[in-house]
């Protein structure tokens, strides 16, 4: 069972964003409209297996995390967790970004949500509510992106969206090592107060050398874990390592019962448990949003889990 695709075309305003280092086209779009799959996940859920490392764990205000690593330091940007791989990221008095607004087929509470611009990785049901005539998902009127060209590849290069964020576009594989997940990837990497965040979608396989230069010296890594459709954790801590600029790591696309209908996704224990054995410093919270500032980062990675926020 994979991800499906979405079969509906692009129907949209676009216009052309000024590209920062030259050349090219890519799409920007207000309205994806796409078809609803007929396929649905089936199958019991997968049991958690018990944890044999004591873990830190910090449960507590938003703030609380950062006073564990750096204390006095003002924080300017926010992280907020919808749930999957849906984030919002926004500088203090800056634009709301949204990364993989859901279709209401994950019943995680996040959405909808107001954004002033909208990244979209691919076009599958869990990162492209667009792709499914679910424009309502994400209130206002946001710009949309759509990194992929008429060709389905993506427009790699780095682009000036709208003022005030220039994002980066990489293109990755979908498909594993073991056949999963389908098509091409779009991989984020944007700098907003200082910090370079990349967002690595539905990530297939160990990055490239090309890929990890394109993506720059990332701070903040936001990576799937769950492996099945994606890399796995024994390949996200591979990742990790491929990338020796990061500091704060956050996992998503893991299997969370109730919430992810894709069962032989599995949950974060097992990359948690391997970044323990790696001598990493893991920080369990149950906060939906967190703030951090370049200052605040800590020396070296550490990993951060959040909850999804609820409404």
């Amino acid at each position: 069972m994979c991800h499906c695709q979405a079969n509906g075309s692009i129907e949209a305003r676009r216009w052309d964003p000024e590209r920062v280092d030259g050349g090219g086209w890519v799409g920007i779009v207000r309205t994806v409209l796409g078809k609803l799959p007929k396929r649905f996940a089936t199958g019991e859920p997968r049991e958690q297996k018990e944890r044999e490392v004591k873990r830190m764990k910090s449960v507590a205000v938003v703030g609380a995390m950062l006073l564990m690593v750096c204390p006095l330091v003002t924080a300017d940007v926010t992280v907020g967790y919808l749930g999957h791989s849906c984030f919002t990221v926004q500088a203090e008095g800056g634009l709301l970004i949204l990364i993989d607004p859901y279709a209401d087929y994950l019943p995680y509470p996040g959405l909808p949500t107001t954004a002033d611009v909208v990244l979209i990785t691919h076009g599958h049901i869990d990162h492209c509510a667009h792709c499914y005539g679910q424009k309502d998902r994400v209130e206002g009127d946001p710009t949309v992106v759509w990194p992929f060209g008429t060709d389905g590849r993506v427009r790699e290069g780095s682009w000036k969206i709208i003022e005030g964020l220039s994002v980066r576009f990489v293109e990755a594989t979908h498909v594993t090592a073991s056949g999963g997940g389908q098509g091409s990837v779009c991989l984020f990497s944007f700098v907003q107060d200082g910090i370079r965040f990349a967002h690595l979608g539905d990530l297939g396989r160990t990055l490239s050398e090309a890929q990890i230069a394109a993506l720059g010296d990332v701070q903040v890594l936001l990576i799937p874990v769950g492996g099945a459709y994606t890399i796995d954790a024994a390949e996200a801590i591979a990742v990790v390592k491929q990338l020796p600029s990061v500091r704060v790591v956050i996992p998503m696309h893991y299997y969370v019962e109730g919430y992810c209908p894709w069962p032989d996704i599995a949950p974060v224990d097992g990359f948690l448990d391997l970044a323990i054995a790696e001598g990493w410093t893991v920080r369990e919270s149950e906060v939906a949003e967190l703030s951090l500032s370049a200052e605040s980062l800590p020396d070296q990675a550490e990993v951060w889990t959040m909850t999804f926020a609820e409404k």
